[in-house]
């Protein structure tokens, strides 16, 4: 084994690698700051260019871009409550707290540090564990997968508003606008009222930028904060808060239970950063002492998602280099610079370029430590954004969202949805209900289905498929226990609100 990692590191540590790490990281930090713009987008787009350069070099600059989009989303979530990348979504429901508080810079030091620990243990993980990890994916069949959703959207219903009620609207809302589109498995069409764009479902980019971004942007004019303060909504003066040595530590189990969970999301094909920093949060939501701090500025709610979206990085790597399955759409694309330099992945790539493989882990590693030389001075031009009053920047980031929900499918119908869906997250603040709920069952709510049936086909409409196995047992049996706690605690919550409004 060792003698394979020096090999791997005579491969892989060479000016030319360092440098494509590099210019990933840059390129993809810089696209995943901005609104609208992503890393899959620039991947897909250098992907054709690689043709003409060396295979490790081209696959380091793609990875670098990739990890360089996920932390560059966090920046303009946090300062200005506009998320770079759909995997900052989570982090925002406590970054732009922390911004208002005057913290912003403690949030984003915060999210930094949890991204990089984050995706260095999924790349641990995956450098000496992605054979047991590969393994154990292998064991989620179609019912375990469908239970592992299922508990999740329980989960997300349980915390996705300021009450279990709440809660459970935003997130069965969320599942009947994902029924939307053609039958995944008889292509009928489903609630389209004949508009041919909906065939396809709503997009996924044109919904988050709507429901995340413009909403916002429509709940500050609407409460009239958009004359003469400022991006961020921070106290006037220079934010001088740092992240202290025993913040760090307080946050530590967080961010490790959050790194397992993206570690593990990662190793499971279709389900991504998006769905793994959304648990990442309800995790650390749910284990805290003082749930109820979490969307008013907590630094474990920047910390936690954060930690879980990078983790995805690694370990998403574990069905491609194993299986030959991508676990994302960004890995797809990457899939691409393997096949474009006769690379194929799956099963015989462990044999026939091991070399090549772990040299491709190494400088996962780098990109890592590299991370922060590209973050830090991102993070210093972005809170000079806060300082621009509100009714300049607005307008810049309104055309940024509509050139963003266009530019997917080169489609105006798609910036209707993004204005259609601006409303409605709109009207959801105003209730209190939680639109994070909404998306993340809206992205999980397909996948569920698809297992679903695929499990009830397998066994011929037998329902005990679904408890049939340990796995699927034992995730059906937690989701029993959640729901039951959830509404405990919620029934809890309302009798101690009513008691003090009593007393008073």
């Amino acid at each position: 084994m060792f003698e394979l990692l020096a090999d791997a590191a005579s491969l892989a540590f060479t000016i030319e690698n360092v440098i494509g790490v590099l210019i990933g990281l840059m390129l993809g930090a810089t696209l995943g700051a901005i609104p609208g713009l992503n890393g899959t987008m620039a991947i897909a787009l250098i992907v054709p260019l690689t043709y003409f350069w060396q295979p490790l070099f081209s696959i380091a600059l793609l990875m670098g871009c990739w990890k360089g989009s996920i932390y560059g989303g966090s920046i303009t979530a946090i300062l200005l409550n506009t998320p770079g990348t759909p995997e900052a979504a989570a982090t925002a429901i406590d970054g732009f707290p922390l911004q208002q508080k005057g913290q912003g810079r403690k949030a984003l030091h915060m999210a930094l540090f949890a991204s990089v620990v984050g995706a260095i243990i999924s790349d641990v993980l995956l450098l000496g564990a992605s054979g047991p990890i590969s393994t154990l994916a292998l064991k989620f069949g179609p019912a375990e997968l469908a239970m592992l959703i299922l508990f999740s959207l329980v989960l997300v219903a349980g915390t996705g508003g300021e009450s279990h009620l709440k809660g459970l609207i935003s997130t069965m809302l969320g599942i009947l606008i994902a029924v939307v589109g053609l039958d995944p498995m008889t292509a009928q069409r489903r609630m389209t009222f004949d508009i041919l764009e909906l065939d396809g479902g709503f997009d996924l980019l044109a919904m988050l930028i709507g429901l995340l971004v413009l909403s916002e942007i429509i709940n500050q004019i609407w409460e009239g904060g958009a004359r003469d303060d400022y991006a961020g909504d921070a106290p006037k003066g220079l934010d001088r808060s740092r992240l202290t040595f025993a913040e760090i530590k307080d946050s530590a189990g967080v961010i490790f239970r959050s790194s397992m969970i993206g570690s593990f999301c990662g190793a499971l094909p279709g389900v991504g950063a998006i769905t793994a920093a959304f648990l990442g949060y309800d995790q650390a939501r749910m284990s805290s002492p003082t749930p109820e701090k979490f969307g008013k500025g907590e630094l474990r709610g920047v910390a936690a998602p954060e930690a879980a979206n990078n983790a995805v990085c690694g370990s998403a790597l574990i069905p491609l280099v194993t299986l030959g399955i991508p676990g994302s759409l960004s890995v797809a694309v990457i899939m691409g610079a393997f096949m474009v330099h006769g690379v194929s992945p799956g099963p015989m790539l462990m044999i026939e370029h091991r070399e090549l493989v772990y040299a491709l882990f190494l400088l996962l590693l780098l990109s890592d430590i590299l991370l922060p030389l590209v973050a830090l001075p991102l993070v210093a031009v972005g809170q000079r954004l806060v300082a621009i009053p509100k009714k300049y920047l607005f307008p810049v980031i309104v055309v940024l969202c509509g050139t963003g929900a266009y530019s997917t499918h080169q489609s105006l119908f798609d910036v209707k949805v993004m204005v259609g869906f601006a409303i409605l997250g709109f009207v959801m603040k105003r209730f209190q209900l939680s639109p994070a709920a909404l998306l993340i069952a809206f992205i999980l709510a397909p996948m569920a289905e698809i297992y679903i049936r695929q499990a009830l086909r397998i066994s011929r409409g037998e329902l005990s498929v679904f408890v049939a196995s340990p796995l699927a047992g034992g995730f059906a049996l937690a989701t029993v226990a959640l729901f039951g706690w959830s509404y405990y605690r919620g029934r809890r919550a309302s009798r101690q609100s009513a008691h003090a409004r009593s007393a008073e």
